[in-house]
């Protein structure tokens, strides 16, 4: 990776350095920042907040917990911990080094790589080095094996045959040794799984082939009217038919054959490749209220006009076989290979792939068969119908899934730090600062099992939307580490990747970057700090800057991020000093050095724009208040 402008430039390319020596300096001259000498020697070591005889406990230890509803799988397997993401065809590839062309680029994102589950057992150390406590992967089961416009199954998502391991990841022991790996390692496995749909289907010969759904009757065939099933699914592009679950195309979010987005551009470019020249406005002649969070209609807008609960259940992803769950056999049938599954290849936490797009009375037993944390992706800007699965009614006692991915936060906050566009949340950091807030009032069951990311597989990487600004990058990072929930970090981010799904092994993976000891240093304020599922405040937020606190107030964890990037200079964070007395130091984690208050302006000033998260120095801590 070339050299990085703004973070090598203005200090973080020098963290450990700055933290280890300059720290030591002022710790032995009396300055109060022995905290950042503790830090960084931290950093040095493994580090994990459960042994392997507390996971298996907590394998066990399955009931209900505090909070404002009841969950079926075990918090602490997941709450607190913060999480690796790799696609298992891209991450590690045996046998493979620096010299290796990359994969997974342009046409060939969707096309096999070679990646296996072998390469990610032999690259634990450097995940583990990073801190991370758990590591997500993406499905391994048998997947289609041909090919369609679409792509390949290289992803995970295509499932055949949900008993085997497909061969292009690995074998049955592989997977095994994987897990056994990382509870030796004190760590925990997320495995994703789909629920909702399984691979491509274009004829009943195709059916026949899938293992155990191999009827027809078992896949959801809304709006077939009297087409043979075979006419029914025969496409492989321009769909309906099937029917579809998402947007127009079949009237699932909004009135079938509108346009679902909720604003236009005000003065679009005469250039049809051209992007918006003037401003995104509300669109009066769609099917969205004016004020909409959403950039176009999503599940759970359910004041777009047309939307369709029915549609959006039973429709199929493009030619994705949608599974039936009013088949008594498909619904048993999955609750008994999930509880098989989790117990075979001792599962810690689960990912749940295209969750809104199931009913939630289905999830809950889902959730009840797997006897551990299930996060469900669910694609949403309504913070009600987010809660909802967690528990339905919203806010009750009756259980759906114990986590969510959180990306009502996740739309504002990409937009937010790196400019692009999302509704009342471009470069304003104001907006997202009062989306955090309404998140902590908002009826969750369990805000510690919301899981926080900036960038993903489905999506552009943070580097790309943030236009190759690393301090926005840096900011950015920061906030997924240390906000409320459980940050999920996708593979390379930390190497600042802009190919969504490039192949990973010849960067070398080295732990010498920029972006790695960024990350390790958060993760390492995360367990030293113990923050995991602590408090958090927001303190201020404008435009440009956002403050906020994790911990009890008298030792908490100040946060200070901001979007003006490598250009800024002379920072200023006003009406956010921590309160201290004289005899008390503060010191940024991130760059080593005291915090510079200016008490007369109440604010806290930087020379630049790296994010800022300060302690107090452990010599001048109050007594933490039960």
């Amino acid at each position: 990776m070339a050299p990085m402008i703004g973070l090598t430039t203005l200090g973080l390319g020098a963290v450990m350095l700055l933290v280890t020596a300059a720290a030591q300096e002022a710790c032995g001259a009396g300055q109060g920042s022995c905290l950042a000498q503790d830090v960084a020697s931290l950093l040095q070591r493994p580090i994990s907040i459960h042994g392997p005889a507390d996971l298996s406990q907590q394998r066990q230890d399955i009931g209900s917990r505090g909070g404002k509803g009841k969950t079926v799988g075990d918090h602490s397997a997941i709450a607190g911990k913060s999480v690796y993401f790799v696609t298992v065809d891209r991450f590690a590839k045996p046998g493979a080094n620096v010299t290796d062309p990359p994969c997974g680029r342009g046409e060939a994102e969707n096309h096999w790589c070679g990646g296996m589950i072998k390469g990610i057992t032999s690259k634990l150390d450097y995940i583990q080095d990073m801190g991370f406590d758990c590591v997500w992967i993406t499905p391994v089961i048998k997947q289609f094996e041909g090919e369609t416009p679409s792509g390949t199954g290289c992803m995970g998502y295509w499932a055949y045959d949900l008993y085997k391991i497909d061969e292009n990841f690995g074998t049955p022991q592989d997977l095994k040794d994987l897990v056994n790996a990382l509870h030796a390692r004190n760590m925990c496995i997320v495995y994703d799984f789909v629920g909702n749909h399984m691979g491509p289907i274009h004829n009943e010969d195709m059916v026949k082939k899938m293992v155990p759904f191999n009827d027809t009757k078992y896949f959801n065939q809304l709006f077939r009217g009297k087409l043979s099933f075979d006419e029914y699914v025969k496409k492989d592009s321009d769909w309906p038919p099937p029917a579809q679950a998402m947007w127009s195309q079949s009237g699932a979010q909004c009135t079938q054959g509108m346009d679902c987005n909720c604003y236009t551009c005000s003065n679009k470019s005469d250039d049809p490749f051209g992007g918006c020249e003037g401003e995104m406005v509300w669109n009066p002649e769609g099917p969205c209220p004016e004020g909409a969070y959403s950039k176009y209609c999503m599940p759970g807008d359910y004041a777009c006009e047309g939307y369709n609960e029915t549609i959006t259940h039973r429709g199929w992803f493009y030619d994705l076989g949608d599974l039936n769950q009013s088949d008594p056999f498909v619904r048993k049938t999955q609750l008994d290979w999930l509880s098989w599954f989790v117990k075979e290849y001792d599962i810690d936490v689960l990912r749940l792939d295209t969750a809104p797009f199931m009913t939630f009375d289905f999830l809950a037993e889902l959730q009840a068969a797997a006897g551990v944390p299930i996060l469900g992706e669910v694609t949403t800007t309504n913070m009600t119908f987010h809660a909802q699965f967690q528990a339905d009614p919203p806010g009750s006692s009756q259980p759906v899934l114990d986590g969510v991915l959180n990306f009502p936060l996740y739309y504002t906050a990409l937009s937010a730090f790196c400019g692009s566009w999302w509704p009342f949340s471009q470069s304003n950091l104001a907006f997202l600062g009062q989306r955090m807030e309404e998140q902590l009032s908002a009826p969750y069951t369990d805000l510690d099992t919301l899981g926080n990311f900036i960038d993903n597989h489905d999506a552009q990487r943070v580097m790309t939307v943030c236009g190759h600004d690393e301090l926005k990058v840096a900011n950015s990072l920061a906030w997924t580490m240390l906000t409320k929930g459980v940050p999920i970090i996708y593979y390379g981010t930390e190497d600042m990747l802009e190919e969504i799904r490039d192949s990973f092994w010849q960067y070398g993976y080295n732990t010498s970057t920029d972006g790695f000891k960024l990350i390790q240093t958060l993760n390492a304020v995360r367990k030293y700090e113990q923050i995991g599922v602590s408090p958090m405040q927001v303190i201020m937020a404008d435009a440009n800057h956002l403050v906020f606190t994790r911990g009890n107030y008298a030792n908490s964890v100040w946060v200070f991020v901001n979007n003006l990037g490598v250009n800024a200079s002379d920072v200023k964070y006003c009406g956010a000093v921590p309160a201290s007395r004289i005899d008390e130091q503060w010191v940024d984690l991130i760059s080593g050095s005291p915090l510079t208050i200016d008490f007369n302006l109440g604010c806290v000033l930087a020379n630049d724009a790296l994010p800022i998260v300060a302690v107090r120095a452990k010599e001048t801590r109050i007594a933490s208040v039960p």
